[in-house]
C-alpha cells in the first residue's frame, strides 16, 4: 500500500494476483461452497476446481465475505499507515458484499468509503486499479473513490455462457432470460447494465455468440478515449488466448489488456464455456 489511502477490493473483481500486488490492493475473498464445504476464493479453491465440481454435478453455491474479513482487511490497512480506506466492490445487486463491507466500516476506527461499482469481474478490477493509481499519486480519499466510480460507470461487461442453468439457479437472471435457455441451440449474449444481467442478443451457435461478444467489445473500445480491456474464460483457454491476441492486434493502443480466468465465484454462476469481455475507459494514464 502506498500513500495514505488504501484500496481494498473483493475476489469477484477477478484481479490477477500479480496486478493486486503491483498496486498494493488488498483482496477480500468471497466463499465458494462445494457440497456444504466452504472454501475461500483464490486461497482454497480455483475456477478450474469449480468447473470440475460443476461438471461432476456437485452442489456449488457462493457466499459473500464475512464482516470480520472486511474488518481485518481494513485494520491491516490502517496498521500499514493508511489514514483512509476505499473499498471498491462488486455490484450490490449481485451480492451482499457491499453490505458486509459497510457493516465492517462502521465497526473499525479508520475511515472507510465503500464504493458499489454496480459492476463485477474486471469492471470492478479496473476501477480498483485506477483508484490505487490515484492513491499512489497522493490523491485524497474523495478523489480515489470518485475515479473508481467513474471507471466502473464506463464499464462494458459482455459475456456468453453455454447454458443459463447456473445463472438461473443462483437467481442472477430474470425469468424471461432464463426461459431462453429452454430454446434449442440458442446461445445468449449477455451484458451487465445497472448492476444486473440483461440479454442483448440471441444467436444460434456458441461460435456466433463468442464472435458477438468480441464484436461488442471492439465497438466499446472504439468508443472510448483511453480503453482498457480484459478477456476472461472458463474452460476454453485456447479460444480466450486467441480472442485476446486478436483484440490487441486490432487495437494496439489499448491502455491495458488483461487475460485472466473467470473467478471461482463467478464461475459458479456462469458455468462451463463462459467467455467474457470487459472494457473500461480510464480517465488518466495508469502508471
Amino acid at each position: 500500500m502506498s500513500g495514505h489511502v488504501a484500496v481494498v477490493t473483493d475476489s469477484a473483481a477477478s484481479l490477477p494476483p500479480a496486478l493486486a500486488r503491483k498496486w498494493g490492493i488488498r483482496v477480500v475473498p468471497l466463499q465458494v461452497i462445494v457440497d456444504g464445504e466452504s472454501r475461500l476464493e483464490g486461497e482454497q479453491v480455483t475456477s478450474e476446481e469449480v468447473l470440475t465440481a460443476l461438471l461432476d454435478g456437485r452442489d456449488v453455491r457462493t457466499s459473500q465475505p464475512a464482516v470480520a474479513q472486511f474488518e481485518e482487511a481494513f485494520a491491516l490497512a490502517a496498521a500499514d499507515g493508511a489514514e483512509h480506506v476505499v473499498a471498491v466492490l462488486i455490484s450490490g445487486k449481485m451480492s451482499g458484499t457491499v453490505n458486509g463491507a459497510q457493516a465492517a466500516a462502521d465497526a473499525v476506527d479508520v475511515p472507510v468509503t465503500v464504493v458499489d461499482t454496480a459492476s463485477l469481474a474486471m469492471g470492478t478490477g479496473f476501477a480498483a486499479i485506477a483508484a490505487a493509481s490515484v492513491a499512489r499519486s497522493g490523491g485524497t480519499a474523495d478523489a480515489v473513490a470518485q475515479v473508481a466510480r467513474d471507471v466502473a460507470a464506463s464499464a462494458r461487461c459482455i459475456f456468453t455462457v453455454d447454458t443459463l442453468e447456473h445463472l438461473k439457479r443462483g437467481g442472477r437472471v430474470s425469468p424471461a432470460i432464463a426461459a431462453v435457455g429452454k430454446v434449442f441451440n440458442v446461445r445468449p449474449v449477455l451484458e451487465l447494465e445497472g448492476g444486473e444481467v440483461v440479454m442483448v442478443e440471441r444467436v444460434r451457435s456458441t461460435q456466433r455468440a463468442r464472435a458477438a461478444v468480441m464484436q461488442l467489445a471492439e465497438e466499446a473500445v472504439a468508443g472510448m478515449t483511453r480503453a482498457a480491456a480484459a478477456v476472461m474464460v472458463l474452460g476454453e483457454g485456447d479460444f480466450g488466448d486467441e480472442a485476446a491476441k486478436s483484440l490487441e492486434a486490432r487495437h494496439p493502443d489499448l491502455a491495458m489488456l488483461v487475460r485472466t480466468p473467470v473467478s471461482a465465484v463467478l464461475a459458479s454462476h456462469t458455468g462451463p464455456g463462459t467467455l467474457a469481455a470487459v472494457v473500461v475507459d480510464l480517465p488518466e494514464p495508469i502508471r
